[in-house]
Parts: C-alpha cells; structure tokens; sequence
C-alpha cells in the first residue's frame, strides 16, 4: 500500500470520526435515549468500516441524518428545554445586572437603571426564549468549521453585539427608570449569573443517560471527546466567563475617564 493510500484512509477514517461525533451531539439535542443514540452510532460506524465510504456522503449531513432516523426523543425532553432557557435568561439578567453595578459599587454610588438598559433586557430575553431552534444550525456549524474558528466567530459577533448594546446603553443613560443601592444588585446578579451553571454542571450529566454500544455492558459507554467536552464545559460558563471580561473592561474603561 503507498504512503499516499495510508494517508487518505487515515483522512477518511479522520473524517468519518467527527461525522460520528457530529451524529452524537445531534443526536443528544434531539434528546434521544443514550442506548438508541449507541445503537445508532455502532449501526453507522460498521457500515463505514465494512464500505470504506465517506459519511458525508453515504448518509448526508449528521443533522439530516439525525432528523431521518426519526429516533424518539425521552418523556422529559420539553422540560428539559425549558429548564435550560430559564437558567439562560437568569443568568443572562445576572450578566446585565453586574455589568449596570460593578461601576457604581467602585464608587459606592447607587445604581441606576435606563429606558435603554431594560429594552435591552427584554430583546435579549425574547432571543434567549427562540434560542433552542437555532442551536442544532450552530453545533452544526461548530463541527464543520472547526472549534476555533467557530469560537472566533462567535466571539466576534457577541462583541458586535456587546458594543452595540453599550452604546444603546449611552444613549439612553439621561433616560431613568429607577437607582438603587449597587452592593444588594451586584450580590443578587452574582447569584443569579453562577448559580444556573453550577447546578447544570453538577446535576446534567451525559453519565446519567451513558451512550452505550449495543451488546455491551452499560460500563462500556462511547467516551466523548476532551474537545467536546471542553466545549461543552465553556458553553455551560460561558455568561460567567464573558462577565469577566466585560466588567474589566468596564473599570478599565473607568479609570481612563478618571
């Protein structure tokens, strides 16, 4: 066999892996039964490995081929969607709350709240709500693109975004609504920011629902990469991770002003 064979077996072998994780995560979002989900992916992964075939195109995209296969979803897969935009928009209040206080508890001043800082409030709270239908089109396109380069872009546009909230922000500062004291709003936007990814991280599992290969034990479970992993672990954090940022930026911001 020439080297050129070995590296385009290797390529295909390569290619049909992150296909099969792709299936996985789909898979997931539709919240089909681990053991379904294992059965699946076994069904699949034999058939590339007896054909020698591309999974692209043996089967098409992982979320056409997850939507084919028509596998039902668990009892409690709406309340688990549920569960997930509530935590989202309380931690998205969360965010929004600590980036309005983290400047005037520096200063011991009360905080204030404008038309524009609500308004914003409410039309992110209203993306968070459709949220879920767009996200099976972004893992999607996280596998295809890349990790990093999905990363980069989603970075880029929340930044976008940020700085277009920021400026409606401005403009609306003269516009009151309500002050406050700072130190009882940044202690209740601290809870609500951490306490839904805690209790994601502690009570959602992929361990409670393993993705087991069929006739094997439910010990022998399909490990998901550290990448996925670690993606998942950052998507989980990550309203806490960009509070870190944007509250820096906001004191660095006000000392250049001072």
């Amino acid at each position: 066999m020439t080297t050129s064979n070995i590296r385009d077996a290797h390529d295909r072998d390569t290619e049909n892996e992150k296909w099969l994780e792709g299936l996985t995560i789909e898979l997931r979002l539709l919240d089909v039964n681990g053991t379904r989900i294992g059965d699946a992916v076994a069904t699949a992964r034999e058939f590339l490995a007896d054909s020698g075939a591309l999974a692209e195109e043996s089967f098409g995209s992982a979320r056409y081929y997850a939507a084919e296969l028509s596998l039902p979803a668990t009892a409690d897969a709406a309340k688990g969607v549920w569960g997930a935009n509530l935590r989202s928009g309380l931690g998205l209040l969360g965010l929004m709350a600590l980036i309005e206080t983290v400047v005037p508890l520096r200063h011991q001043t009360d905080v204030t709240f404008g038309l524009g800082v609500l308004l914003i409030t409410v039309v992110v709270l209203a993306i968070i709500a459709v949220l879920p239908r767009f996200l099976p089109t972004i893992i999607e396109r996280t596998l295809s693109h890349g990790k990093v380069r999905a990363f980069i872009e989603g970075a880029a546009g929340g930044l976008v975004i940020t700085l277009v909230f920021v400026l409606i922000s401005l403009w609306s500062a003269d516009r009151i609504v309500f002050s406050v004291p700072a130190l009882p709003v940044f202690m209740a936007a601290v809870v609500l920011l951490i306490a839904p990814p805690l209790w994601a991280q502690f009570h959602h599992s992929y361990q409670a629902d393993p993705i087991v290969p069929p006739g094997s034990a439910p010990a022998d479970t399909l490990r998901i990469s550290i990448g996925i992993r670690l993606f998942l672990v950052a998507t989980n954090w990550l309203l806490v991770i960009v509070s870190v940022i944007l509250c820096a930026l906001e004191l660095f911001i006000d000392t250049l002003a001072r």
